[in-house]
């Protein structure tokens, strides 16, 4: 029987505030497959824009990673301004000639 690897994959949060409108969090977490960072906002339930959340996010397979490591890419995140953070991060990937995923996801929550 094969072992299930259900925890060996690293979270790393780069920010995370809470106020009274909203959760914010900016996280790089890697999977079996990917890379991904991603920028949160979570409103709260009450507010002008309840309903809906924000994703930013920028996924890489780790098979085009040209060598690049997640502890590399942890480095250079955290050594980024927060508000330069993504696009820094796609311009790396680009200089680098490493294909991603890039995109601003909203969706709607109806439990908030």
């Amino acid at each position: 029987m094969q072992q299930l690897e259900l925890f060996d994959y690293r979270t790393d949060y780069l920010f995370k505030l809470e106020n009274q409108i909203a959760n914010y969090f900016d996280i790089l977490k890697e999977t079996k497959e990917e890379i991904q960072y991603s920028e949160h906002i979570e409103p709260k339930k009450g507010f002008a824009i309840c309903g809906m959340e924000y994703e930013d996010y920028i996924d890489v397979k780790k098979t085009n990673l040209n060598g690049l490591t997640y502890d590399e890419i942890l480095i250079f995140l955290k050594n980024s301004k927060k508000e330069e953070r993504l696009e820094r991060y796609k311009k790396l990937l680009k200089f680098r000639n490493i294909e991603f995923d890039a995109d601003l996801f909203t969706w709607n929550n109806n439990d908030i």
